[in-house]
């Protein structure tokens, strides 16, 4: 265009930006963004997507440069443009960067909301740094951040059980969140089969037909608790329900295979059957 004497206009630049983002071609996308930021106010979304795709081809350092960008503009929301960071870090499990964000926020004395430190805790249980996340959860609880909200402890809930710290996991459910004024949901209680399971019922009895997600609450709380053969009776009954299991799933039950398989070969043999069985349906 500008060799034919044409200048973009910015709907111009934001379109080819998202388009190659989208395409998984960052580095152009980059390098546009660097010509038109000396002359355009792109939209947040364009940034947005730009962010992303450079943080999945681990180009740290140009996202680092595209949020101070953003961060340049005025009358921009920080906290927002933060979270937008934050959340395409999660994505690649960042979790040092994770750290030095947060510590740029509160550097800037820009606001850290809910969301903001909801994200941060779920990047570092993602990848098993469920300490750093429990550091952030007692800064929430001091009143040095923002209040909790079942949103952090189911978050946090989740990453003591897949790390097998169930003491401090019930610590939370039963004692913590009770003093915070925070009410389990039924995604928190993943540690009791039988609450679990009686959600399902309520949503029925409610006249709601439980979706995958409730399906899956249930199963992964059955592989926790060991209850092998409670787990593949759901996956049953939810293919009786018209329901098809999802690649979490399957996930959820490939994990549990793998435990029962270094324990009891003979019931190994006996749970493959019942693996096969409920993925055709019988």
């Amino acid at each position: 265009m500008r060799k034919r004497g044409l200048v973009p206009s910015v709907a111009c630049y934001n379109y080819i930006i998202h388009g190659l983002s989208k395409d998984g071609d960052c580095m152009r996308a980059y390098q546009l963004l660097e010509e038109a930021k000396f002359g355009f106010l792109l939209s947040e979304h364009t940034y947005k997507v730009l962010v992303e795709a450079l943080c999945q081809v681990l180009d740290v350092d140009k996202a680092r440069k595209v949020l101070e960008h953003m961060l340049s503009r005025e009358g921009v929301d920080k906290t927002r443009i933060y979270n937008t960071y934050l959340r395409a870090l999660c994505i690649v499990n960042n979790p040092t960067e994770l750290l030095n964000v947060l510590m740029l926020i509160l550097q800037s004395q820009c606001h850290a909301d809910v969301i903001t430190l909801n994200t941060v805790i779920n990047g570092f249980c993602k990848v098993g740094r469920i300490d750093e996340a429990l550091t952030v959860l007692q800064d929430m609880l001091s009143g040095k951040f923002s209040a909790p909200n079942v949103v952090t402890f189911t978050t946090i809930i989740s990453g003591l059980l897949d790390t097998a710290r169930v003491d401090e996991a019930v610590e939370l459910l039963h004692k913590v969140m009770p003093e915070n004024g925070v009410r389990p949901s039924v995604a928190t209680r993943t540690n009791n089969f039988n609450e679990a399971c009686h959600f399902l019922y309520e949503l029925v009895d409610s006249g709601v037909s439980p979706n995958i997600f409730s399906y899956n609450i249930v199963i992964n709380c059955a592989c926790n608790l060991g209850l092998k053969r409670e787990a593949y009776h759901i996956v049953r009954e939810m293919k009786r329900n018209k329901l098809t299991p999802d690649c979490v799933t399957w996930r959820i039950l490939d994990k549990l295979h793998g435990k029962v398989r270094t324990h009891n070969h003979f019931e190994d043999r006996n749970l493959s059957a019942l693996y096969d069985r409920a993925s055709l349906g019988t």
